[in-house]
């Protein structure tokens, strides 16, 4: 009989560690923007991701959080505006005990369009804290996809109408010299970028858009910022949906960004030119459900597809809307997108309903809880029951939510209620 002699226990641990070592080199090489998170139950098994944006710190948004955690999520999707302050310290003491299951999306409070130099070093903070080395990334959870995008990459109509120097004539200088430049609408943008006429900005970037607000820009003789954008994102979204699209252990594919395509309308624009630019690739590669905050308020589609021939007029799914559906949506054809900017900042007021829009609410905040069970998904809206106090505004005399006096309800009437409920079957 032969006999080999016994490998030492240090060598043994060396030949762990290398081969180790080999695995997770290669699978970082492989795809630095891309990665899989272990789950801690059965595929089988329920489980529940839960969804917000646009909190703040206020005592609304801790009781929001509060509330979140009752519910134990596996995954917390927050798609932007975290802190609203100069730091995100205390958005990462709010919400450490969910800080490991937390993956976010840059907002434009996490950026340099609201916060000037300071806004770089947040997003870098942020990111750093979440271990990401850039904004836009993927992972796999389960049976889900996630792909999250960061809109401040994107060149969009609420950048245009933020950017825009508006030479407004019909504003005169204090001492009414001519020879003075007219007014001018201040942006921090206007520091770090050369300005060029809207139009051939609009033509530049091959926008073929007919959105009021453009033309508001374009009466007022606006200029705005020959911006640079990262192009990576655009062919990480095909790539990524495409592989995804391809692979049978994934049911469901959500994709996560700040700034709305669709909404219903309120204070920020939809997102037109954005998508013009990306509906087209979420409908090819059968994306199940975008999730997006900027508007502080909570809305729901119906299931989209895009229109090539009216970009602001999409395709509903004729199966749903002739049958009178409450909210269930079987195979369906088209994406649901979501607003859930209700994290805890301020409210925003509802001025309108689009038709594709099928439940939308404006009155308080809370968050999305979206079970999963297999090939179901079953979503929930839910609003805290803040006790609040109304104020009459000193200009308009129009009453309003206070917001500052609002406060979590006294100890055992702490109920949610529930707003809105959805359920897509792609069995």
């Amino acid at each position: 009989m032969i006999s080999f002699p016994k490998i030492s226990n240090n060598v043994s641990s060396v030949i762990l560690f290398l081969t180790t070592s080999f695995i997770v080199i290669s699978i970082i090489f492989f795809n630095n923007n891309s990665f899989a998170i272990e789950s801690s139950s059965s595929n089988n098994d329920e489980f529940n991701i839960i969804t917000a944006a646009d909190f703040g710190c206020s005592p609304r948004a801790q009781e929001n959080i509060k509330n979140i955690e009752k519910f134990n999520p596996e995954l917390v999707l927050v798609p932007g505006d975290l802190s609203y302050k100069k730091t995100a310290n205390c958005w990462f003491d709010m919400t450490k005990g969910l800080d490991s299951k937390i993956k976010i999306a840059i907002g434009n409070h996490e950026a340099y369009e609201e916060e000037g130099p300071i806004g770089e070093e947040l997003k870098k903070s942020i990111m750093d804290h979440y271990d990401l080395n850039k904004s836009y990334y993927s992972f796999d959870y389960r049976n889900v996809h996630v792909l999250v995008l960061d809109t401040q990459l994107e060149l969009s109509v609420d950048t245009l109408q933020a950017a825009a120097i508006i030479n407004d004539t019909s504003i005169k200088n204090k001492d009414e010299d001519k020879d003075k430049p007219n007014h001018k609408k201040e942006n921090p943008l206007l520091e770090r970028y050369p300005t060029i006429d809207i139009k051939d900005f609009i033509e530049k970037n091959s926008i073929n858009v007919k959105d009021p607000s453009l033309e508001k820009l374009e009466e007022k003789n606006a200029q705005v910022p020959d911006l640079e954008f990262d192009k990576g994102q655009y062919q990480f979204v095909l790539d990524d949906l495409k592989k995804t699209n391809q692979n049978k252990n994934i049911e469901w594919i959500f994709v996560i960004f700040h700034k709305p395509m669709y909404s219903s309308i309120s204070k920020q624009l939809e997102e037109y030119i954005m998508r013009d630019k990306y509906q087209q690739i979420f409908d090819k590669y059968n994306v199940d459900l975008v999730i997006q905050g900027h508007n502080h308020i909570y809305s729901r589609t119906l299931p989209l597809s895009f229109n090539s021939q009216e970009i602001s007029e999409p395709i509903l799914d004729q199966n749903i809307t002739n049958s009178n559906n409450n909210g269930t949506f079987t195979q369906p054809n088209g994406i649901v997108y979501l607003v859930v900017g209700t994290g805890g900042d301020e409210l925003y007021e509802i001025t309108e309903k689009p038709y594709y829009v099928q439940n939308q609410y404006d009155k308080g905040f809370g968050f999305v809880d979206l079970k999963i069970d297999d090939k179901k998904l079953d979503g929930k809206f839910y609003s805290l029951n803040l006790v609040c106090q109304m104020k009459i505004t000193e200009k308009k005399k129009k009453e309003v939510l206070d917001l500052e006096s609002c406060m979590p309800p006294a100890s055992g009437t702490d109920e949610l209620k529930i707003i809105d409920h959805f359920t897509i079957n792609n069995s």
